[in-house]
């Protein structure tokens, strides 16, 4: 047989029927818009959102690194600068500590020295602005106003002196005159004095202990695998004391990206579905069309070749304009959308999305693939049809379904004879009828609520208010700064009974938790105290505790510990953060005890049941001895100093019988509405106005909220940017959907229409239809959407914030779509009965 190139026939056929069957070419041109656009907006924001979530960990880490080493020796130096994986390690060295200054006689300012390569670059991109230069003579310092007015010498400027009292490496207190070389502003420790090299030298300290050196690294790869992070820290040969953490998001690295593919993977099924449900529809409706063409001699692999034209054309076009739609939306009206609606922090700036020129080619790629694959099934499906079948072909019924359901009709009508029952197994006939096509429907819905669950999810989870976490949830923090000085004489009791009180009647505080303070001394005996001296002397000390283990046997009181006692409605949070179950009425009645671990590699069953001697501090034989019921992790125990011997955690009322001197260290406050700023300002106002006020110093969750929302800047709005395009996402592809298969069904409904059918009918009709269609999208969202939403969320959770979904987004969501449901049937019905009578959309079938 002689070949026949036919290719130019067909290319002028598929012309042909785009411009002839324009309204369903229209819908599937609009799908493959859709699509285009869906993943183009996604990439684009996508892409922003996470380098807003980038520079959000640049500014809460306080500079650009990947992971930080405690302590560091020159072997491991060298290391670090020849490892080629590693693009900077810079350095910072803690050298002493500010403890009064003119202003102010209970500071807490550490002076750092940072080397060149992290002032320059790592912390630079934390930085806001820099005036003035960094120190380099021993009296100079480079400071910020923040840190300045923390140590009461609000109002100098570059080239002022100021002198202050000053512990150096070795513990002793020195006079130290600073002059101001340098001031900056940004993110990070801003209550920090940066001083020069050569007063670091001077200091006493050595980076090489790891109460003083820092060693940051800046890996050149943006994912490391925790088997890489395991494999890098055994190669470092890491010493008792060292250890090497990584940052949030290299430490996640691996879930992050992992969960960035899950969200993507679900975008492409969404664009995926819709395409293939509008591909079917349209071959479903022109089956007696394609039958015909094989009447006159055309193959099926010509009726192939004749549907890729066509959706070669159509997808050539909806490509390009789903680009230059994403464009628009994602770079002018989606940032203009966010700030009419007011959602912009103040300190974040203008909204700014990225546009990468590998999303335009990833965006045509992916939307040529998911064109392919969406239509392939469909073509292949025209291609079987037979002549006979397409002859005897009525659209919008199944092969017997007009029989069967003319038959269950007048059977329900003989049973019940009620309209509304009629219609509604007759919403349901139609869903059961092609379960293939309901299905497709149903998930495509369903996988753009899911991912709308997805990223509201995670975006509440990332939420200033959520980040922020007190100590119980406390809205402020307040401290008795006296108690850290190391002279006892210098100690005040400031948080008296009086104060609390007062800060009780506050209006808005809610509830009041004191933390009570007193010194003791743990005696030497062999068992525990043996264990956990030895123990604290490999961790933290530069020398052996072998040189002091006589000492410490003979004079415990040389070697000054804590105790801490709180009150019975903080035992619950206490019980929380320690590994085994306490006996609370041990607890309270002072038979047991909790401990601070401090950081020490001691477990549970190492020291869970042991005893600890307690003896009051310069009263030796007022002693006390406790059950030791458990440890914990929770710095806020720590106390306002941490000796050697263990930090003893009682109750209050144990403790007040048993030390003569103690005081409130801390007070926790919360507030009946959490960051209630006019509460927090009487609480504020309580503290100024104390004649002691120098004396206090707290750690507020508002404030915190506002320095996250500054390191975010963009964050949120791009979040919800996203959230808006995917809410845009669903209905379009429901309201195409739907539309096409009610145009699929013209013939259907004409014919119910004449044999006496409302308009009322025919919309309660559809109407129950699209609810069936949101209730099994609903049912999938809320069973496998969830649980990959469950999933993707635990990867990305480097915070571990706790799984909680967000009621009121999700209560919208279902509410409009809901309506959407219910409403675009009947709009298109309404649409499709306007074109023409019932006799002419009969004969249009």
């Amino acid at each position: 047989m002689l070949a026949n190139n036919n290719r130019k026939i067909i290319s002028r056929m598929a012309k042909s029927s785009i411009k002839k069957n324009s309204g369903r070419n229209w819908i599937l041109f609009l799908s493959i818009l859709l699509a285009s656009f869906m993943l183009f907006s996604i990439f684009t924001v996508g892409i922003t959102y996470f380098k807003m979530y980038r520079v959000q960990n640049i500014r809460l880490n306080g500079g650009d690194y990947d992971a930080v080493l405690y302590g560091i020796i020159e072997e491991q130096r060298e290391k670090c600068e020849t490892d080629p994986g590693i693009s900077r390690a810079g350095i910072i060295a803690l050298s002493g500590y500010i403890e009064s200054t003119e202003g102010d006689d209970t500071v807490e300012a550490s002076c750092i020295w940072a080397d060149r390569v992290y002032w320059d670059e790592i912390m630079e991109p934390a930085r806001e602005w820099v005036k003035g230069s960094y120190p380099e003579k021993e009296n100079e310092v480079m400071v910020t106003e923040e840190g300045l007015e923390k140590a009461g010498l609000s109002g100098l400027g570059i080239g002022d002196t100021f002198t202050v009292g000053y512990r150096d490496g070795d513990g002793e207190l020195l006079a130290k005159e600073f002059t101001i070389s340098g001031m900056w502003d940004g993110y990070g420790v801003k209550s920090a004095f940066y001083v020069s090299e050569a007063f670091y030298q001077a200091s006493g300290c050595d980076i090489s202990e790891v109460t003083c050196g820092r060693y940051h690294l800046k890996f050149d790869k943006q994912i490391m695998t925790r088997g890489e992070q395991n494999d890098l820290i055994e190669s470092m040969n890491l010493g008792k004391q060292q250890a090497l953490y990584f940052t949030s998001d290299m430490g996640y690295s691996l879930p992050i990206f992992f969960g960035l593919c899950g969200l993507i993977l679900v975008t492409c099924l969404c664009a995926y579905l819709l395409i293939y449900n509008i591909m079917y529809l349209s071959v479903a409706g022109n089956v007696r069309y394609y039958g015909l063409l094989q009447t006159v001699g055309m193959t099926g692999r010509q009726i192939r070749s004749l549907i890729r034209r066509q959706m070669g054309f159509l997808g050539g076009a909806g490509v390009a304009g789903g680009i230059l739609l994403g464009g628009a939306v994602s770079l002018v009206l989606l940032p203009s959308v966010i700030r009419s609606l007011g959602i912009r922090t103040g300190t974040a700036g203008e909204v700014e999305i990225s546009l990468n020129p590998w999303v335009l080619i990833l965006t045509a790629a992916l939307s040529a693939f998911t064109i392919y694959t969406g239509s392939r099934k469909p073509a292949k499906l025209a291609a079987e049809i037979s002549p006979m079948e397409a002859a005897g072909y009525r659209a919008g019924y199944a092969a017997g379904a007009g029989h069967r359901d003319s038959r269950n009709r007048k059977r329900k009508k003989k049973r019940s004879g009620k309209q509304e029952g009629l219609l509604w197994k007759m919403a349901l006939d139609q869903i059961r009828k092609d379960k293939k096509r309901s299905t497709v429907i149903m998930v495509s819905l369903a996988a753009g609520m899911s991912v709308f669950l997805c990223v509201t999810t995670l975006l509440e989870s990332q939420g200033a208010r959520t980040i922020v976490a007190n100590h119980m949830g406390n809205d402020l923090t307040i401290v008795n700064d006296t108690l850290k000085k190391e002279d006892a004489k210098e100690h005040k009791d400031l948080l008296t009974e009086s104060f609390l009180d007062d800060l009780k009647s506050v209006s808005g505080v809610a509830e009041v938790y004191p933390l009570s303070y007193g010194q003791i001394t743990v005696p030497w005996e062999p068992d525990f105290a043996e264990m956990w001296m030895e123990e604290t002397y490999a961790k933290w000390m530069n020398i052996p505790y072998e040189e002091e283990r006589e000492e410490y046997k003979e004079y415990p009181e040389n070697f000054g510990a804590v105790m801490i006692g709180i009150s019975e409605a903080e035992f619950p949070y206490l019980q929380q953060t320690v590994e085994t179950e306490i006996d609370r009425e041990d607890f309270l009645e002072g038979k047991t005890c909790v401990i601070y671990r401090n950081d020490l590699d001691l477990t549970s069953e190492e020291v869970v049941g042991k005893d600890v001697t307690c003896g009051e501090y310069g009263n030796g034989d007022n002693q006390r001895t406790f059950r030791i019921a458990g440890m914990t992790d929770e710095g806020y125990y720590m106390g306002p100093m941490l000796g050697l011997p263990p930090t003893v955690i009682v109750s209050d009322r144990i403790l007040e019988g048993f030390l003569e001197n103690h005081s409130v260290a801390k007070v926790g406050v919360k507030y009946a509405e959490t960051y209630n700023e006019e509460t927090e300002n009487g609480v504020l106002r309580l503290i100024e106005e104390n004649p002691e006020a120098g004396g206090f110093s707290w750690e507020s969750k508002l404030e915190s909220m506002r320095e996250v929302e500054s390191a975010q800047g963009n964050m949120k709005e791009v979040g919800i940017g996203i959230s808006l395009i995917l809410a845009l996402i669903g209905v379009l592809n429901y309201v195409n959907t739907v539309t096409g298969n009610i145009q699929s069904r013209k013939t259907e409904l004409a014919i119910l229409e004449s044999v006496g059918m409302t308009d009322r009918q025919r919309n309660r009709m559809l109407v129950t239809e699209g609810l069936f269609f949101a209730a099994g999208s609903f049912l999938l969202t809320a069973t496998a959407g969830l649980a990959v939403t469950y999933a993707v969320y635990q990867s990305m959770n480097y915070m571990q914030v706790p799984f909680v979904v967000p009621v009121w987004p999700v209560v919208g969501m279902t509410v409009f779509i809901t309506a959407v449901c219910a409403g675009i049937p009947v709009i298109a019905g309404a649409g499709m009965v306007r074109k023409g009578s019932v006799v002419e959309r009969v004969r249009g079938a």
